[in-house]
C-alpha cells in the first residue's frame, strides 16, 4: 500500500496559526490570573504564530499582483490594531507593523539594485522594529524565508534566531547566582513557546505544498484585533483590570489634568 507524505496548505497554516496566537494572547492578558500551568498551555503553543506568519507574508509577496496594494492592506489593519494592542498589552506597535517592515525589506531586496542602500533600509527596519512585537529578529526571520532557497534551511534558521533571541533573556536569569526554581518557573513558559512551538514550525513548513486552500484573506487581519480587544474586555469584565500594566489611572489623571491646564493657558 502506497503511503502519502504529510502536506499542508496555506489555509490549514492560517487556522494554526490563529489558535497559537490566540492562546498566546490569552496568556499574556491573562498572566497574573492564570497559574504555571496555563501559561504554559497558552505560551507553548503560541510560538507557532509568527514564523508561520513570515512564512507566509512571503509566500503572499510572490504570488501578489500589487506589492503596494498588499503594503497597504497590511498598514490599514496594523493600524485598526494599535489601540487594542495598547490596551490589552503594552505601548509597543503591534505585529503587523512588524510584517510591514518585513515586506519592504523583501520588496526592496528584490528591486534595489543597490545593495549598500539596500544594506542601510535592512539596519535601519530591524533598529526601528526594537519598537515592535517581535523586536529585533523579525524583519530578519523574514527575510530568511524570501531570499534562502535550501528548503531545510528556509525554515530552520528563521527558528533559530527564536532560540537565540529567548537564550539571550533568559538564561542570564536562569543562570545568576539567586536563581531558584521560582525563576525556572517564571521563564518555563517562555522557553516552551521558543523551544516547543516555534521549533514545531520546522516540520510544519516543510510539509507547506505551495497551495493556497480556502481562501482566508481578510479574516486574519479583522480577527487579529478584534480577538485583541475582547480579551482586554473579559480581562475588565472579569478580573476589574482595565489598563495595561504599563499606564495607570494616575498616569491617565496626570495626562488629563496637563492637558486641561495647557488648554487654558492658550
Amino acid at each position: 500500500m502506497r503511503r502519502h507524505k504529510f502536506q499542508i496548505d496555506s489555509f490549514a497554516l492560517k487556522v494554526i496559526a490563529i489558535i497559537g496566537m490566540t492562546a498566546d494572547h490569552f496568556g499574556n492578558v491573562f498572566w497574573y490570573q492564570l497559574p504555571v500551568l496555563g501559561r504554559c498551555l497558552s505560551f507553548a503553543p503560541g510560538g507557532l504564530t509568527f514564523p508561520i506568519m513570515a512564512f507566509l507574508l512571503t509566500v503572499g509577496y510572490q504570488h501578489t499582483h500589487d506589492a503596494r496594494r498588499y503594503g497597504l492592506r497590511l498598514a490599514g489593519f496594523a493600524l485598526l490594531a494599535l489601540l487594542p494592542f495598547w490596551w490589552a498589552f503594552d505601548s509597543r506597535l503591534n505585529v503587523l507593523f512588524t510584517l510591514l517592515m518585513g515586506l519592504v525589506v523583501i520588496w526592496a531586496y528584490d528591486h534595489l539594485k543597490n545593495r549598500v542602500v539596500f544594506g542601510l533600509l535592512l539596519v535601519s527596519a530591524i533598529v526601528t522594529s526594537h519598537w515592535c512585537d517581535w523586536s529585533y529578529v523579525g524583519v530578519p526571520m523574514i527575510l530568511c524565508y524570501h531570499v534562502l532557497k535550501d528548503p531545510l534551511k528556509r525554515v530552520l534558521i528563521p527558528v533559530v534566531m527564536v532560540w537565540l533571541l529567548t537564550s539571550y533573556y533568559t538564561l542570564p536569569l536562569l543562570l545568576a547566582p539567586g536563581a531558584t526554581a521560582n525563576t525556572w518557573l517564571l521563564c518555563l513558559p517562555n522557553l516552551l513557546y521558543a523551544f516547543v512551538g516555534s521549533t514545531a514550525t520546522i516540520p510544519l513548513l516543510l510539509a507547506y505544498n505551495g497551495k493556497r486552500g480556502r481562501p482566508l484573506k481578510y479574516f486574519f487581519y479583522a480577527y487579529y484585533p478584534a480577538h485583541i480587544a475582547f480579551l482586554a474586555l473579559l480581562h475588565g469584565l472579569f478580573f476589574g483590570v482595565w489598563l495595561p500594566n504599563w499606564l495607570t489611572w494616575s498616569t491617565v489623571l496626570l495626562a488629563l489634568t496637563q492637558g486641561v491646564f495647557s488648554g487654558a493657558g492658550t
